[in-house]
């Protein structure tokens, strides 16, 4: 069985926040630290072991603990057993009897985290027993809950274990809630629900629900500073968080919906992975770090799309993992990023975009304060390919506040060349230039054994960039 001692959270100072001790003995043969604040010797004992936090008694006989600050069970763990051997051999049945057994061992006690982790795949077994740990949690005024029941193949089972909104009163109990973990789980709220007060962090997993229900629950957890939306499954696949979320820092979505648009202002961070897709985060003006990932997009859109979406961003990582391009250069675009400093940025060419990656210099058009670009290309197709337009069909377009290029899998193409040579003739600030020659993928074998022409591609960067760049630029070409 797992259980463990550690806080995930500070213990308040408030008396019903730490765990009740009776009198110390102040005599003078007494431990010192029998002499300090419950609050401190609470905190010192959170952060043992189980084995060492149980032995604190011996320090003095008068000391009783009356909580626990986290249990956590792991069916895996508890059983002995690979997960999809779980429902096998009356493992269930052994981890029910584990569990309750500690549980009833904790009764009336203070349990800061409560985790659950077990595969929901006998909802007639685990369903009753799941809503009796979720009522211990509220009983027990559970900060941090837990209930990490996704199975290793969630697709197979359609049956999600309904989340016991009626166990939880609008009072006390549901105030403590901080941080909240649901997988596998089914949400329907009643109407009269008005969402998480204090819920600061949510993790949500293969959960499904109604968007209108999830909207809902949002729009009331005015003090959420963390949220994960991940594969979850909703009625249209639409969310539009209208009211404001003034605390979230911090917001990753994956595979979930088909148009995003939260009102967070002071957003810090947001992770995007899945389908392309309109995000709208204009209010957040003060984003510091996006990190998109699209499964398939055309670059030219994706600009259009993230530069109406994500204006004020500071840093940026785009990933684009089947990605095209288009031969137009978005002359008479107006839209910039008007914060934008760092750009990483993973261009895969396709065999027949040999032709187009300087096309893909649009995007880099819309970054007029740009400071570190960091281009990383793949494309077995690119070695020292010669089809594709030149720089001077360009025209001019300063980066004047860029210092520091690194390009990695440079495999000396037109495109790429010419793409390099165009920055660096723009960008009269420019510190530091650092070219990697690409890797040849070992499934590809069009130079026979001699292998790819990594000395050619590096020779070809030394003589075309050496001569103008500014000599006080640090220059490298490496493998």
């Amino acid at each position: 069985m797992m259980m463990t001692t550690t806080s995930t959270s500070r213990p308040s100072s408030h008396h019903d926040d730490h765990p009740k001790l009776k009198p110390t003995n102040n005599s003078p043969s007494a431990p010192f630290c029998c002499h300090l604040h419950p609050d401190i010797l609470y905190r010192i004992a959170s952060k043992l072991p189980p084995k060492e936090f149980a032995r604190t008694s011996i320090l003095s006989s008068d000391w009783t603990w009356s909580a626990c600050p986290r249990l956590t069970f792991d069916a895996a763990a508890i059983c002995k057993c690979p997960r999809e051997d779980l429902h096998l051999h009356g493992h269930f049945q052994r981890y029910i009897y584990e569990v309750n057994g500690v549980l009833q061992k904790h009764h009336n006690k203070l349990v800061e985290t409560l985790e659950v982790k077990v595969d929901f795949v006998d909802s007639r077994l685990l369903a009753r027993h799941i809503d009796t740990w979720v009522q211990f949690a509220v009983s027990s005024k559970t900060k941090n809950l837990t209930l990490d029941l996704n199975p290793k193949r969630f697709f197979d089972y359609d049956d999600l274990y309904v989340f016991p909104f009626q166990l939880l009163d609008q009072g006390r109990s549901i105030s403590r809630l901080q941080h909240m973990q649901l997988s596998f789980v089914s949400l329907n709220p009643p109407s009269q629900f008005k969402g998480f007060p204090n819920l600061r962090k949510l993790h949500l997993k293969t959960v499904k629900v109604n968007r209108k229900d999830l909207e809902n629950v949002l729009s009331h957890c005015s003090t959420l500073e963390w949220l994960f939306i991940d594969r979850c499954r909703l009625d249209d696949e639409l969310i539009i968080v209208d009211s404001p979320l003034p605390r979230l820092l911090y917001l990753r979505v994956h595979f979930c919906f088909t148009k995003i648009k939260f009102n967070a202002v002071n957003l810090a961070t947001f992770e995007y992975d899945g389908d392309f897709i309109p995000i709208d985060l204009v209010q957040s003006s003060k984003l510091q770090s996006a990190n998109i990932r699209f499964m398939t997009a055309t670059i030219q859109h994706a600009l259009i799309s993230l530069l109406n979406g994500l204006p004020s961003v500071q840093s940026l990582t785009l990933q684009i993992r089947l990605q095209y391009i288009q031969k137009q250069w978005l002359w008479d675009n107006p839209l910039k990023f008007t914060n934008l400093k760092h750009l990483q940025w993973f261009i895969f060419v396709l065999p027949k975009d040999v032709d187009k990656v300087l096309y893909s210099l649009a995007f880099l058009r819309a970054t007029p304060f740009i400071e570190k670009l960091e281009v990383h290309f793949t494309g077995c197709d690119l070695w020292l390919a010669e089809a594709g337009p030149c720089r001077k069909d360009l025209g001019q377009c300063k980066y004047v506040h860029l210092k520091h290029i690194w390009i990695s899998g440079f495999r000396a193409a037109r495109g790429q060349l010419e793409f390099l040579l165009h920055v660096i003739e723009n960008a009269p600030a420019l510190e530091t230039l650092l070219v990697e020659i690409g890797q040849y993928p070992p499934f590809n074998d069009w130079y026979g054994d001699n292998g790819p022409p990594i000395k050619e591609a590096m020779e070809i960067a030394r003589t075309c960039m050496r001569p103008i760049l500014p000599q006080i630029v640090t220059f490298d070409v490496k493998e």
